[in-house]
């Protein structure tokens, strides 16, 4: 397959595979719409988390769209390119945060059962998002490792490798949250997941940055950034405890996100 069609490949797979995403989150609204308009009657605040939510995937869309961009800018386009991987992060980050939007209005109306199999399909999306950070992770950690093991510098070997060892960690992980018995378990299960893998994902920019790695972006300010996004998970189920389920908790955790997501946009930003 020569570079032309290469890639258009790539973006017809994008546009169809962002379609079924759009399509299967206007289903899962409309299917509830009665529940979301009860949501706006009842739920106080609701139209403040529509909308600091809205906001979060305007600004999570305008990253990815960014990120593809730079992506098929360039003259060969290569699944394990950094642009790709970053931006399918946060393209897979915008359809989770459609479904945190419906999970917030719809918190009081389902049954322990259904919000259980919600938060699931949740978690496992947050496993999804993590996965191209975690096979971006392995470039750097490998890269030091280049010259005590010679076959790490055979790059169609390590790209096999690294996929296999982010399947295995997926597959585990989404295991995990599938057998998951109740909520109460789940809510534990989600740290032990997210905070690692962040912390990871901290190291690893903080490595780029110290190594000179991953040059086109800025790995000082993308260290930083996802630092910052670190902690805010961790005192999300302080803030919780705190102010409650109630849409003050929402809006809080939800703005100083969108705050820290800016930061990260101005780690991704670089001009060549």
């Amino acid at each position: 397959m020569d570079i032309i069609n290469k890639k258009r490949f790539y973006k017809y797979c994008l546009f169809i595979s962002i379609i079924v995403g759009i399509i299967s989150v206007l289903f899962l609204y409309l299917i509830n719409y009665n529940l979301i308009s009860d949501a706006f009657i009842n739920y106080e605040g609701a139209f403040q988390v529509v909308l600091i939510l809205s906001l979060r995937i305007i600004l999570l869309c305008m990253i990815t769209t960014f990120l593809f961009n730079r992506w098929f800018k360039q003259e060969a386009q290569y699944l394990t390119d950094i642009p790709f991987l970053l931006s399918l992060f946060f393209l897979i980050l915008i359809f989770g945060k459609t479904v945190d939007l419906f999970v917030d209005l719809t918190f009081f109306t389902f049954n322990d059962e259904m919000f259980l199999l919600l938060n699931k399909i949740r978690f496992l999306i947050i496993v999804l998002e993590v996965a191209p950070l975690i096979y971006l992770g392995f470039e750097i950690i490998f890269f030091r490792l280049e010259d005590k093991y010679q076959k790490l510098k055979n790059k169609p070997f390590m790209n096999k490798f690294r996929t296999r060892l982010v399947a295995i960690i997926v597959s585990i992980e989404s295991l995990i949250i599938i057998l998951s018995p109740n909520i109460t378990i789940l809510g534990v299960i989600l740290p032990i997941i997210l905070i690692p893998s962040l912390f990871g994902i901290v190291y690893i920019f903080y490595l780029a940055y110290r190594l000179n790695r991953l040059s086109v972006v800025k790995p000082k300010i993308l260290t930083i950034g996802f630092f910052l996004y670190m902690i805010s998970n961790i005192f999300r189920p302080l803030m919780q405890s705190i102010l409650g389920e109630t849409a003050n908790y929402i809006i809080v955790v939800e703005s100083v996100d969108l705050i820290i997501f800016l930061v990260i946009f101005l780690g991704l930003y670089k001009k060549k």
